[in-house]
């Protein structure tokens, strides 16, 4: 008896020693697939979303929150640090404006020889801009002013023959040429830029700024004592009502003709504006590195990056989940899986979390021009931005380096099975940069945007209501598969090829 229970006490021992080595043994490639949890995906986006991290404005206090939690657990996680001094950080300095609550805007509308004050609700129909001085415009004549733009060597002065002297000038963002034509694509896109704008106002002796796009706009360029406001179309429309003239239609005559149509208006504002702003502040990216085991291919890099910052406090909380604390967490959730599964990579895979991404693409802008691995070394850069909605997957790639399509659409077809785009993007960025990845394209790094689609709820930009409940954990689960399943087909191929197919 005691010999039959012993020969079954050895066989179940056995087998627990076997079923352990199997465990241990599991294809790295198909445990990373697995490492990453959607709790982890749902418990790191709840903390970045989160009071705490106040919005993630680059240089804010709630900004260092977030980078910190991330640093950690790339740490925990076992990447190397790929930043300043042997940390996970690569610094930069950044100003930054702090928005504050205590602002309004009110318009005044002439009835007889009374003027009726109309106020609007935050944030619909207007914001605070988020590089506005500190003040108080009163009761200030209204002049729309087009597109803002002073351009002489395209015959073009939203400004010219206009008083706007201690005035408030109404203002469109971008620019009026809507064409195809890359050489006038290229010669107007320096006037899109929202700070452009606001120094030319000031230039030219405004006191402020109505900016037709009601959206947070942390983007650089404070001006000393100038004051602004972003406003809706809405309040356009009632800027524009009793002038004889209709706003969207002077607008497109504008684009359609490339004529200025400035014009004063029998209208006044007040806009207040309180705010604090830094001009010694700091910003960081956030590096992570998992290095390459093959000693030919281990310089060779496959980077995933995804921008962690958002807009901040404006002075409520902007959570910035879709945007993009969605792309921050598939980076992070690739991290995990590819550092934690077992699996060692032959060429180095670096994890990047941009800072400054909102103000101007300014971390990807500088770890582009302060590499910590040589540009030409990098074989492909794969960024994330507000993908966290919808039911398809999709990546955009230049079509000079479109065979990089090839290892997307085999992980897809092979471990995701989602309905999959591939979408040509442009072999020259001739319009401004509006991604990270961007900033590393124009220096001749393969790059590949990846991107959801299917959503039928509108996506928001820049709003109080970019929050958790939005998301779609499925797809962002799938997207971390996605990229982690082409890290290791990139990691481990004999040769990258980033040529057109």
């Amino acid at each position: 008896m005691n010999k039959v229970i012993l020969s079954i006490t050895a066989l179940l021992l056995l087998n627990m020693t076997v079923k352990a080595q199997n465990t241990e043994t599991i294809n790295p490639e198909i445990k990373a697939l697995y490492t990453t949890t959607e709790t982890d995906l749902r418990d790191w986006m709840s903390y970045l979303v989160s009071p705490e991290c106040r919005g993630r404005l680059t240089g804010d206090p709630g900004f260092f929150r977030a980078v910190n939690y991330t640093a950690n657990l790339f740490k925990e996680w076992g990447l190397e640090p790929g930043g300043d001094n042997g940390t996970y950080f690569q610094n930069f300095p950044h100003p930054y404006t702090e928005v504050k609550e205590g602002g309004y805007f009110n318009l005044y509308i002439p009835v007889n020889k009374d003027w009726i004050a109309k106020d609007y609700p935050y944030p619909d129909h207007y914001m605070v801009g988020g590089t506005s001085d500190s003040g108080e415009l009163k009761k200030l004549d209204l002049v729309y002013i087009g597109y803002g733009i002073t351009a002489p060597e395209l015959n073009y002065d939203d400004y010219k023959g206009i008083d706007v002297k201690g005035k408030i000038v109404v203002c469109e963002r971008d620019v009026p040429y809507q064409g195809k034509d890359p050489k006038l694509q290229k010669s107007w896109t320096p006037y899109q830029y929202h700070n452009r704008k606001m120094t030319n106002a000031v230039e030219h002796g405004a006191a402020g700024m109505l900016y037709v796009t009601v959206t947070g706009n942390p983007n650089p360029g404070w001006n000393k004592d100038f004051i602004y406001a972003c406003i809706s179309d809405s309040v356009a429309a009632d800027i524009f009502a009793g002038t004889g003239k209709d706003h969207l239609t002077v607008k497109a005559n504008i684009d359609k003709t490339l004529k200025p149509n400035s014009f004063p208006i029998n209208k006044k504002a007040d806009i207040k504006a309180v705010t604090e702003y830094h001009p010694d502040g700091k910003g960081c990216n956030v590096i992570g590195i998992l290095r390459g085991s093959d000693p030919t291919l281990a310089p060779q890099v496959i980077v995933a990056g995804g921008h962690i910052d958002h807009i901040g406090m404006m002075p409520v909380l902007m959570p910035g989940a879709l945007d993009n604390a969605s792309g921050t967490v598939i980076v992070m959730g690739a991290a995990k899986a590819l550092a934690q599964s077992g699996y060692k990579p032959k060429r180095t895979l670096m994890f990047v979390l941009f800072g400054g991404e909102e103000t101007g693409l300014i971390g990807s802008e500088y770890l582009a021009s302060h590499p910590v691995v040589p540009n030409e070394n990098i074989k492909a850069l794969i960024n994330i931005d507000c993908l966290g909605t919808g039911y398809g997957l999709g990546a955009r790639i230049a079509p000079k380096h479109s065979t990089l399509f090839n290892y997307l659409e085999k992980a897809n077809d092979t471990y995701v099975r989602r309905p999959f785009k591939a979408v040509p993007g442009r072999d020259e960025i001739i319009t401004r940069p509006r991604t990270d990845d961007a900033n590393f394209f124009v220096k001749g790094v393969p790059t590949i945007s990846l991107f959801s689609f299917g959503a039928t709820e509108r996506t928001p930009y820049h709003p109080p209501g970019d929050v958790i409940e939005l998301i779609h954990f499925d797809i962002v689960k799938d997207a971390v598969k996605l990229l982690s399943e082409t890290m290791i087909e990139m990691g481990d191929a004999p040769e990258i090829e980033a040529t057109a197919r």
